[in-house]
């Protein structure tokens, strides 16, 4: 029997920060806490924010767009998602987004696991700033290295230049 029986919440106050690659990340509410089912993630992005075109090989993503606008890459279309916006992007097909403006997205992975991602590649910070310029290339080569242990995988580079 799944010992995820109670609601799993979140608040602002509980979460730390992360840097990962260019974005200020919290988790809002870990995998481990839904016996795995799903998680979510709050992501602040800066305004040009491109990760790599991706693959979930086994988790649906839901992004839900609070603040500013984002455009969604997939292999057959682009599309824009202003606040108060969502899409789902179904498993083992390749997307990416681009922050078309500072944006803050909530993302949620089922099941979850891409909180765990997020803290293994992220560092913990203590300043809640978001970057302002483009990640790292020490980032950008640990999401490469630690991608395929969290069942990600990459497929090509930002659809946009970083």
């Amino acid at each position: 029997m799944s010992a995820f029986v109670e609601p799993a919440m979140g608040s602002a106050g509980t979460a730390e920060p992360y840097r990962f690659l260019d974005t200020l990340c919290y988790v809002r509410v870990p995998g481990a806490t839904t016996d795995g089912r799903c998680s979510v993630v709050e992501m602040r992005l800066r305004e040009g924010h491109a990760p790599p075109m991706h693959v979930h090989a086994s988790a649906d993503e839901t992004l839900h767009v609070t603040e500013g606008a984002i455009e969604v890459h997939t292999a057959a279309e682009t599309r824009s998602l202003g606040a108060g916006g969502s899409v789902v992007l179904p498993r083992g097909r390749k997307h990416s987004i681009v922050a078309t403006e500072p944006a803050t997205v909530v993302a949620s992975t089922s099941p979850g696991g891409f909180d765990e991602f997020v803290t293994a590649v992220g560092e913990p910070v203590e300043t809640e700033t978001v970057p302002s310029g483009p990640p790292s290339e020490a980032a950008v080569a640990r999401v490469s290295e630690l991608a395929p242990e969290h069942d990600i995988e990459i497929v090509g580079p930002p659809p946009v230049d970083p």
